[in-house]
């Protein structure tokens, strides 16, 4: 009787191994994107960093701001609107962003908290 509760525990303990398979998790390398966003300022020429009659963005002035627009050519907008740029200007305490549309018609996807992704 012992040998046959011996085999019976034996069966039983094989039969439930644990089959689970373990997900290995390989990391995602992911390029970090380059964003800004605009300048919080709003006045008679500028609505939260969107220019009301220029076709100009500006964001404040810094030197990571100015390493990250010093080639730029195309920016895109957080619903993928992609915009040219013309050129920067630095004008302490911001830097503009010249571009060549109508700055307001992007007001709602470019104004500030909005991130702005930089393509070169």
């Amino acid at each position: 009787m012992k040998k046959l509760v011996y085999l019976f525990c034996l069966i039983a303990l094989t039969s439930c191994k644990d089959d689970t398979k373990k997900e290995e998790i390989t990391p995602v390398v992911q390029e970090t994107e380059k964003t800004i966003s605009l300048s919080n300022y709003s006045d008679e020429n500028w609505e939260k960093g969107v220019g009301r009659e220029y076709n100009m963005f500006i964001v404040d002035f810094t030197e990571s701001n100015k390493e990250l627009l010093k080639d730029v050519k195309v920016l895109e907008l957080v619903d993928g609107t992609i915009v040219k740029v013309t050129g920067i200007t630095i004008s302490e305490p911001f830097i503009q962003i010249n571009i060549e549309e109508t700055a307001q018609q992007f007001k709602e996807t470019a104004s500030y908290p909005n991130l702005i992704f930089i393509k070169k």
